[in-house]
């Protein structure tokens, strides 16, 4: 490939604009000009506290760079506050507002610079903030929804100029009232996608239909029937969502992307066991960055999540010995050969109290298929068909309580990794 050896990295991109600069230009150069100055190095000030880094920026606008999505949002609502208690003090007529969008994903760097649809969709986006707001990608919003004290409105999908799909977008609430909650948008364009899928599955009855539509631009050629999938032979058919053209080149962003547009479905299809844990697994804290394939579950790209109880698993190596009510929880998908991406088994770890398998550190297994059947559970209905989960978690070694640990490079990364995230 031409372009191969151009280094890319995964990061959050920040864009900020302020409002009205034209107009506030037009009626005073110079106040608005000293308070542009002010606020760009109140800005620049809050960027370094939070690990960003400035890489663009075009007199009235800004973009930057970090290394997390929680802090790239951290950063834009303490630029928000700040800039608000500035206004406060100033005439009405002379305030100046910033619009912030934050999007995630796989850029381009060279010279300093970033390139590539990540940063094109955040600077977009900013277009969508109210004065003085924030809006983020559907990317930014997966990662950090349950991981900082704020509000979401879903905005529904919009198109973005020069970008093939349309993107899902999320205003950010700052209002204490409004933590943990998630707000159905107003406006005409806050339909969610997801809920069109799930009335022409009711209303139709043909999920890979209503996928098709959806995602279009990613399906060349599809065809009526799936693959079977390549490892768990004795793994009913799996869902098939759609098709992408260069299966063997995706980067995390893809694969995150993939991620997000598939997990809803997936997490219903899991539901359909009544597994406790089967619907409730994708909200509680993910401890990888973007999915990444994992030769022990089949080569598929997989996603690592843990629930409160669980909540060391943060410390990696570091965690020790788990408390008797964690449970881990990993679900999969696969991208064959040819393009499909079809849904993979979802596996469940609990940790039960002492001597319920010594053998196995007293993890319960359990693993449920893409279709909601269950393959197996330890000391329950085929026990035997998980057993190779013990197996292979031993050769992890007691020290890290059968443990295997996300790979290096797609470690959710906290702020003090002494203390157990919160």
């Amino acid at each position: 490939m031409a372009h191969e050896n151009i280094p890319r990295r995964l990061v959050a991109i920040l864009a900020a604009d302020v409002v009205g600069y034209s107009r506030l230009m037009g009626e005073d150069e110079e106040e608005t000009l000293k308070t542009l100055r002010a606020y760009l190095e109140v800005i620049n000030g809050l960027v370094g506290e939070h690990d960003g880094r400035v890489f663009a920026g075009g007199g009235d606008s800004v973009m930057v760079e970090f290394p997390s999505p929680v802090l790239a949002v951290r950063c834009a609502v303490h630029i928000q506050e700040e800039l608000e208690r500035r206004n406060a003090g100033l005439p009405e007529a002379r305030r100046m507002h910033f619009r912030i969008a934050v999007n995630l994903g796989d850029v381009m760097v060279e010279e300093g610079n970033l390139f590539g649809d990540a940063v094109n969709i955040a600077a977009r986006l900013q277009s969508l903030a109210s004065p003085g707001g924030i809006c983020i990608s559907d990317s930014i919003y997966q990662q950090i929804r349950n991981k900082l004290p704020l509000g979401y409105e879903h905005l529904g999908e919009h198109s973005v100029k020069n970008i093939a799909e349309p993107v899902v977008v999320y205003r950010v609430l700052t209002a204490p009232e409004a933590a943990g909650k998630l707000l159905a948008g107003k406006g005409p364009r806050a339909r969610s996608r997801r809920r069109a899928t799930v009335a022409a599955i009711m209303v139709l009855g043909v999920v890979v239909a209503g996928i098709a539509v959806w995602l279009r631009p990613w399906m060349p050629g599809m065809e009526p029937e799936s693959e079977e999938p390549s490892a768990f032979s004795q793994a009913v058919r799996p869902t098939r969502h759609f098709r992408v053209e260069r299966p063997a080149e995706l980067a995390d962003a893809d694969a995150l992307t993939i991620y997000d547009r598939i997990r809803d479905n997936m997490v219903a299809s899991y539901g359909r066991s009544n597994d406790a844990f089967s619907t409730v697994y994708h909200t509680w804290r993910r401890y990888n960055t973007a999915p990444y394939l994992s030769a022990t579950h089949g080569k598929r790209y997989v996603n690592n999540y843990a629930n409160d109880a669980a909540k060391a698993y943060g410390r990696f190596e570091e965690a020790g010995t788990l408390p008797v009510g964690s449970v881990l929880a990993k679900d999969s998908f696969e991208v064959t050969d040819r393009g499909d991406v079809v849904t993979g088994p979802l596996t469940l770890m609990e940790k039960m109290p002492a001597g319920f398998n010594p053998e196995g550190r007293d993890w319960r297994y359990t693993m449920i298929m893409p279709d909601g059947a269950l393959f197996g559970t330890t000391n329950g209905e085929g026990s035997e068909r998980v057993e190779f989960c013990v197996e292979c978690h031993i050769a992890a070694g007691a020290e890290r309580d059968h443990l295997f640990f996300i790979p290096e490079p797609h470690r959710t990364r906290f702020l003090n990794p002494q203390k157990s995230p919160d």
